[in-house]
C-alpha cells in the first residue's frame, strides 16, 4: 500500500490493481442494480463503476454501496464537474472514474479520500494526470487506441498504471494485461445496459479468468 496516501483511497487502488477488472456499469435501467451487482461480485469481480449519465445512477451507487460494504469497491463514472465528486462521496462511492484529465477533479477526489481514475489519451494528459495525484490512468478510449498504443506510451511512461477503457473486449482482457496495463474496465461485453441478469454470471467468471490467467 503507498503510506503518502490516505489510507481508504490507497486501499481502493490496491483492490483495483488486485482485481484487474473495473466493470463499467453503463445502465438505463437501475431497477436490478443490487442483482447485478452481487453476480458480478460473486464471480470475482470487486470493482464496480456506475457511470453518472443516468439520473438513477447516484442512487444505485448508494443502494450497491450499502449493501455490499468491504465486499465490492463501487464508483461512479463519467464524472464531469468536482460537485459530481462530492456527490459520488456522499452517495458511497469509493472511486471516481473520468473520461478526461482535471486536475481540479483529481485533487478534489483526493481531498474526498477517492481514488481518481481519470481520462488519459496523450502523453501531455498523462503526464498531467501523474502530476495532480492520480495513480491509476484510464487510457480512453482504448479499443480505438489500441493495443499498441499502450505499449508505446508505456515507453516513456514505464511506470504508469494505465486502466485501458472502452472498447475492451472480454476475449481481449489477457492481451491487454499482457502488454502491461494495471487493469481493465470492461462495459457493454460484460453487463448489458439494460441490467439484464441473462448470461451475466458466465461472461463476468469468463472475464476473471481471463483476467488472472485462467482458461475464458
Amino acid at each position: 500500500m503507498d503510506t503518502s496516501r490516505p489510507t481508504a483511497l490507497a486501499e481502493t487502488e490496491d483492490r483495483i490493481r488486485a482485481g484487474r477488472i473495473v466493470a463499467v456499469l453503463r445502465l438505463r435501467d437501475h431497477r436490478h442494480a443490487v442483482e447485478v451487482a452481487e453476480t458480478l461480485a460473486e464471480a470475482g469481480v470487486t470493482a464496480l463503476e456506475f457511470t453518472l449519465d443516468h439520473p438513477d445512477s447516484l442512487a444505485a451507487v448508494e443502494r450497491v454501496a450499502a449493501r455490499m460494504p468491504g465486499t465490492v469497491a463501487v464508483g461512479a463514472g463519467t464524472v464531469l464537474s468536482p460537485t459530481q465528486v462530492t456527490a459520488a462521496r456522499d452517495a458511497g462511492a469509493r472511486f471516481v472514474v473520468c473520461p478526461h484529465t482535471d486536475p481540479l477533479i483529481i485533487t478534489t477526489a483526493i481531498g474526498c479520500r477517492l481514488a481518481p481514475l481519470p481520462g488519459v489519451t496523450t502523453p501531455t494528459e498523462l503526464f498531467a494526470a501523474q502530476q495532480a495525484g492520480a495513480r491509476l490512468l484510464k487510457l480512453f478510449p482504448a479499443g480505438p487506441l489500441g493495443i499498441g498504443y499502450l505499449k508505446a506510451l508505456r515507453g516513456p511512461f514505464e511506470h504508469a498504471e494505465l486502466v485501458p477503457t472502452g472498447g475492451v473486449e472480454i476475449d481481449t482482457i489477457g492481451d491487454w494485461l499482457a502488454a502491461g496495463a494495471t487493469a481493465v474496465g470492461v462495459g457493454s461485453s460484460l453487463v448489458d445496459r439494460t441490467g439484464a441478469l441473462d448470461g451475466l454470471a458466465d461472461r463476468a467468471r469468463r472475464a476473471v479468468a481471463a483476467a488472472h490467467g485462467g482458461a475464458s
